[in-house]
């Protein structure tokens, strides 16, 4: 999970599902977003940057594994159809920058202990390189982000917030704890980002094009087998069904009874004719006329009214 601040929330929680990403795409290019959407998939993430309409990075993670640019497109792509939801946020162009700094920004120090580090030093070599970047202070269960533009500190951020606070009195706190680490980060300035705009290097349209019929493709496949797996569930049934029939009318009218059973059904196109009320109707008159032949009408009746029950009850699953 990445500890984003929220800013101005456009959609919050919406079925990705839903969204057509060439639309979404072009309605926040025609407004000149600036922000970020979230995209939260069952087994990843994804997070993609938006300066003045432009997308200047797209960053997808699963299974610790990180893909950008236009992998981490495709596989929004590719996991909208299974499940998920899409929350995006409005934010000022300098924290946007900051976020992508956290995000794809170059590592200047990583997993760095505080207790051995001139803070105190660092903050001024910060300054003096008018770095625009993020700082990352941590524990294992704490974490809180001071945003820098040109070495100055734009904000502070930190888990259990949901916006840029301007006080640094929490992130004090974490940097006070013990084994408390630090990240720093940097990236370009705002206006050297914007000269980066991945909706003009990637054919959007096209790749959701070819993502939404293979979607399609691979659900009307998965709809044919469980036609497939359904018919011949049917057809059990019904076999089962027809050998029942035959032995309570073998056990009313003799051997002759599953002979009669089948020459009726084989007279109405097979089994089949059992979950059709009009067929199943004829089967029995046909039934009834021959049983007549050879048993009495009281026993006729009473084999009759089993068959009529046993047809109702064991087809209805099967209409």
């Amino acid at each position: 999970m990445f500890l984003l601040p929220k800013g101005n929330p456009l959609y919050e929680n919406i079925a990705a599902s839903k969204v057509k990403i060439p639309d979404m795409f072009e309605k926040l290019k025609g407004s000149s977003f600036t922000g970020y959407l979230n995209f939260t998939f069952p087994s990843s993430i994804a997070i993609l940057f938006f300066e003045a309409g432009k997308l200047i990075s797209a960053m997808l993670e699963q299974d610790g594994k990180r893909l950008t640019g236009f992998e981490a497109i495709a596989g929004v792509c590719n996991q909208i159809f299974g499940g998920g939801s899409l929350s995006v946020y409005k934010l000022s162009r300098d924290l946007t920058m900051c976020l992508h700094a956290m995000l794809h920004g170059d590592v200047l120090y990583q997993g760095q202990e505080l207790k051995l580090i001139d803070i105190k030093g660092l903050l001024e070599k910060m300054k003096a390189q008018r770095l625009n970047g993020c700082l990352r202070i941590y524990t294992e269960d704490r974490t809180a982000l001071i945003f820098y533009k040109e070495g100055a500190p734009l904000g502070f951020f930190h888990d259990g917030s949901h916006d840029i606070e301007t006080s640094a009195s929490e992130s004090q706190k974490i940097a006070g704890l013990p084994g408390a680490k630090i990240d720093v980060l940097s990236t370009k300035s705002a206006e050297e980002l914007m000269h980066y705009d991945l909706l003009e290097m990637v054919n959007i349209a096209k790749l959701w094009e070819s993502t939404t019929a293979r979607f399609s493709s691979e659900r009307e496949k998965i709809r044919k087998e469980a036609e497939v797996v359904g018919q011949q569930h049917a057809d059990d049934a019904l076999k089962e069904l027809e050998d029942d029939l035959k032995e309570v009318a073998m056990a009313y009218v003799g051997k002759m009874g599953a002979s009669l059973v089948e020459k009726e059904l084989n007279d109405r196109g097979g089994r089949r004719a059992l979950t059709d009320g009009s067929r199943a109707g004829a089967f029995l008159a046909g039934v009834e006329k021959g049983a007549k032949l050879l048993t009495s009408i009281s026993k006729t009746r009473e084999m009759l009214e089993t068959m009529k029950n046993e047809i109702a009850e064991r087809t209805k699953s099967l209409l």
